[in-house]
């Protein structure tokens, strides 16, 4: 069984709209709609790299909070590190525009929409930002 240590974890995004929707966007391969993540970079501190991946895979731009929330994923060897977003911006043109979809919506939809892991962090995080 694998374990989590400090530095195994990805950095990702809660993005949500000042009318109170949040962003989604599919992973890869199409099959499921997930928060904005990635790995994280060496060189890079955590909440840069968040917010990179919200511009490369969402095309966002807005104010990344300080504050962040730590998730364990069910496998217990997953651990997601995310910063809540207000957007600012969606640009149509950004790097994985050919690789994903990107939906703003509702938290109810939403909520219908992901897989159980990020359900749990949607409501976590709906309840602790509205």
């Amino acid at each position: 069984m694998a374990t989590v240590r400090e530095h195994d974890y990805q950095v990702g995004v809660f993005a949500y709209t000042g009318s109170g929707e949040v962003v989604l966007v599919t992973n890869r391969k199409g099959h499921s709609w997930i928060l904005p993540k990635g790995n994280r970079e060496k060189k890079r501190s955590d909440r840069l790299q968040a917010k990179r991946e919200a511009f490369e895979e969402a095309g966002l731009e807005g104010s990344l909070h300080y504050k962040h929330y730590d998730f364990q994923f069910y496998d217990k060897s997953k651990k997601l590190r995310i910063y809540s977003m207000k957007v600012k911006a969606m640009l149509n043109d950004f790097p994985e525009v050919r690789e994903r979809k990107r939906m703003v919506t509702t938290f109810d939809r939403a909520e219908k929409m992901v897989k159980e892991e990020y359900l749990k962090i949607i409501q976590e995080l709906r309840k602790r930002i509205f």
